[in-house]
């Protein structure tokens, strides 16, 4: 995901460019759907998931750490701009506790709005946007934030739904005044699923690295399925194939523009039947014109995949943010 302004960032499948993200609108898309699920249970989800983002409206508004915190599994992992990836539901209590500690801080208003959420058997991916206001001290000026979020939802046994996988850009349970937490270390490298499709992910990892280095924008585009949306950290996102391709193409189009390294590192891959989520790191370099001194980047990728009928994954929602 190529970042906009002030100079190049890698450019790959699936980027290179806090609280929830809470109900205003749904989507909910057919094929998502689980097979044989009636209407009864779908209204339940949903009505569920309502309620996740009733409670992550009110959390953040109150900055209540507790509450904040018990909107996510034991084995979340929240990503976001300027922050170390918090690893498990302990790592994201602590960082909730560190930001609500803070004293004087006062959320104004939390505004979000789910562009699209899509329902499978057990899990729901949502993509959307955020604004804000706060003020760091009582007299202190309201500062205005706008963001994206995208979140992976789980169904727990009983019924809840809670969140695990999430990324923002900018977001209340982020640093505020440009400081950074320093979360635990990431975690090492999982996969779950069947051997042929970890080697169609291999498979992909290589070709988007290839794609990546040569900055090729039908290759790059050929990772995405005809409805994936890809997002930075602030609006708007990318949506459809062809938006995609075009902003490939534009990138891709920079004259001098050289990307000399790209390494990805995979640190969670978890595959679902037909969907798969995936959390990343990279770093890489770049120039920005023949001679010129090589420009450093790093970032973090969330990813959810979906496996096509011809048995390849492609990628269907993502989002990454550099630091």
């Amino acid at each position: 995901m190529a970042g906009s302004g002030g100079g190049v960032k890698v450019h790959s499948v699936v980027v290179i460019v806090g609280a929830l993200t809470a109900w205003t609108g749904l989507v909910a898309q057919g094929p998502a759907a689980s097979a044989g699920s009636d209407s009864e249970g779908r209204a339940a989800d949903l009505a569920a998931i309502e309620t996740l983002h009733q409670q992550d409206i009110a959390a953040t508004l109150s900055r209540d750490p507790v509450a904040l915190t018990d909107l996510w599994t034991d084995d979340a992992v929240r990503l976001g701009q300027g922050r170390s990836p918090e690893v498990g539901k302990q790592a994201i209590r602590e960082s909730n506790e560190r930001w609500s500690a803070r004293p004087g801080v006062r959320v104004l208003t939390y505004v979000p709005e789910v562009q699209d959420l899509t329902v499978w058997d057990g899990w729901a991916v949502e993509w959307g946007y955020i604004t804000g206001s706060y003020v760091e001290s009582p007299d202190g000026e309201p500062q205005q934030i706008r963001g994206t979020r995208l979140m992976v939802l789980k169904k727990l046994p009983d019924a809840s739904w809670k969140c695990f996988r999430g990324m923002g850009g900018a977001t209340f349970t982020a640093p505020l005044a440009g400081q950074v937490a320093q979360g635990p270390a990431a975690s090492a490298r999982s996969t779950r699923g069947r051997a042929e499709d970890l080697a169609a992910f291999e498979k992909l990892y290589q070709q988007d690295i290839a794609a990546t280095l040569s900055r090729d924008a039908v290759a790059l585009t050929d990772y995405w399925s005809d409805d994936a949306v890809r997002l930075g950290p602030t609006p708007p996102a990318e949506v459809g194939k062809q938006a995609i391709r075009e902003h490939n193409e534009r990138w891709s189009a920079r004259p001098g523009v050289k990307v000399l390294t790209y390494v990805p590192e995979v640190k969670d891959l978890t595959i679902l039947d037909g969907w798969a989520v995936e959390w990343r790191t990279f770093t890489g370099s770049y120039v920005e014109s023949l001679g010129a001194e090589p420009k450093q980047v790093r970032g973090t990728v969330l990813a959810v995949y979906k496996k096509l009928p011809d048995g390849r994954w492609r990628g269907f929602r993502a989002m990454g943010t550099t630091e």
